[in-house]
Formats: C-alpha cells, sequence, structure tokens
C-alpha cells in the first residue's frame, strides 16, 4: 500500500541536533540534499545513516540529484562520505577543494576512490531546473575570521511563488553580499548558522519578508539559538528542531503547509 508520490515540491528538515541536513523533493521527484549532519563518533554510526539513509531506504529512494554540501564543518558535511558510499549522487556539490578539516580530507579520498562526480559552486549559479523550478547558489567572499561559515554555500530554491533561503552558517555580511540575485519575498527563511547572532537582522528581513523560520539546532555549547536572533525574527513561525523535531514543508508553488514528523 505505498502512497502515490505527491506532486507538490516538498523540504524535509530533519533533526540531526545542532547540525544541519534537507532534503528537497522536487515535483518531478528528483531529490536534493542541503548538508549531511554530523560525523560518527568514536566509531558509532553517522547520523546519515541513523537518519537521512534510513529514511531514503525506507522509501526505496536511491538516486540523488544533487548533494550540496555547504562547507567542510563536520555538522554539516559529517555523513557525506556515508551517502557517496551508499546512495547514486549524481552531482556532490562543494563549496571547495581546501582539505583542512579531517572531514574534507575523508570526503575527497572517498571521491577519489568512488570517481564521484564533483563540481564546485560559484556565486549566482543555476545548478538544477525543471518547470517553474530552480536551484541557485551563492557564495560570498568573506576574508574576516569566520570567513568558513560566512563562505559557505547559500543556496535559494524557487517554485512558481514560492521560495526558500537556505542560509547554511552564512549570515549578515554574506547575505548583504549576494542580496542583489535574492528575490524581494522569500517565503521561508533556512537561518543561518543554527539560529546564532548576526545571521538575520532587520534591514534583510525588510528585503526578504520570510513567514516562516527553520532553526535547526539541538544540544549545544555555543548559545544556539540566539535571544537577539529569535527577538528578531518574532513576527515570523519559529520552526526549531530542538523542540519540534523534523519537519516537511510542501509547497504547490503558491501555499505552504508545515507538518511535524513525529518520531
Amino acid at each position: 500500500n505505498i502512497k502515490p508520490v505527491s506532486k507538490n515540491l516538498e523540504i524535509i528538515t530533519f533533526d540531526v541536533g545542532n547540525a544541519d541536513s534537507f532534503m528537497i523533493k522536487t515535483p518531478q521527484n528528483k531529490y536534493f540534499f542541503i548538508d549531511t549532519g554530523k560525523a560518527a563518533y568514536k566509531s558509532v554510526n553517522s547520523q546519515a545513516k541513523i537518519i537521512m539513509l534510513k529514511y531514503l531506504k525506507d522509501r526505496g529512494i536511491k538516486n540523488i540529484e544533487g548533494v550540496i554540501v555547504t562547507h567542510f564543518d563536520n555538522d554539516h558535511s559529517g555523513g557525506t562520505k556515508d551517502f557517496i558510499l551508499n546512495t547514486n549522487i549524481k552531482t556532490l556539490y562543494l563549496n571547495n577543494d581546501e582539505q583542512i578539516t579531517e572531514t574534507a580530507k575523508e570526503i575527497f579520498k572517498t571521491i577519489d576512490e568512488t570517481k564521484q562526480s564533483v563540481k564546485f559552486v560559484t556565486n549566482n549559479n543555476q545548478i538544477y531546473t525543471e518547470p517553474e523550478l530552480s536551484i541557485k547558489t551563492f557564495k560570498a567572499n568573506s576574508t574576516g575570521n569566520d570567513k568558513g561559515n560566512e563562505n559557505s554555500t547559500i543556496t535559494l530554491l524557487s517554485y512558481k511563488n514560492f521560495d526558500v533561503l537556505f542560509m547554511a552558517d552564512a549570515g549578515i555580511d554574506s547575505f548583504e553580499q549576494v542580496k542583489e540575485f535574492i528575490p524581494e519575498n522569500v517565503e521561508v527563511l533556512k537561518v543561518g548558522h543554527h539560529g546564532g547572532p548576526k545571521v538575520v537582522d532587520s534591514k534583510m528581513l525588510e528585503h526578504i519578508h520570510n513567514k516562516v523560520s527553520i532553526i535547526s539546532t539541538g544540544v549545544n555549547y555555543f548559545g544556539h539559538p540566539n535571544q537577539g536572533t529569535l527577538d528578531t525574527l518574532r513576527n515570523t513561525v519559529i520552526l526549531r528542531t530542538d523542540n519540534m523535531n523534523s519537519l516537511k514543508i510542501s509547497s504547490d508553488g503558491y501555499f505552504l503547509q508545515i507538518e511535524l514528523l513525529i518520531k
């Protein structure tokens, strides 16, 4: 008794603690991931194996059109190796080729071993389209102390009248650099850096006017989400994975529906 796959656009925010992993299902049933959660700790399975790959396996999904790894921090890229080894990824979109973190070294080693197809993201680049839908990547050019986060890949998903902006770990500075390409109305904002400080301000919200704010977070020592950030977003519907678990947002391109995916 398999449910027919919906013709809507669907976005799933997986509950991966203070980390990021999102799945996009397009109306033509192509699958994209933005980030892959944390890596295994002391040989226990990665979140990818326990959560996202299990979700795919339960639904018989093996082929993924694209995986966007926004940057090489472990809480965003930790499951990438398991994705490469356990699914067929048409294109892996990486932020850069710097093998600074252990996770990055693992990923590049796995890419070499499996001959995984890779593209490096550029600013304002359309990476995928289907009728009335597009996925674009953006990348700021920050040179500050926090350049790893600020230069992480920003993704804009647009379907008819409905837009979702995924900020990865980027914040206000990055948004200023790319905002000329961002539509004046974005319904859903995936808030940067787990809702930490300096990720949104009133000027940014005046541009995007988002109705919904997604914060992917969990137990952490960093004070995420930041109270100032929550205050700035107070006129939006705030969806937090630390108290709502996994979430599904569906849209026909005009309306949106939010479902909590009960564990």
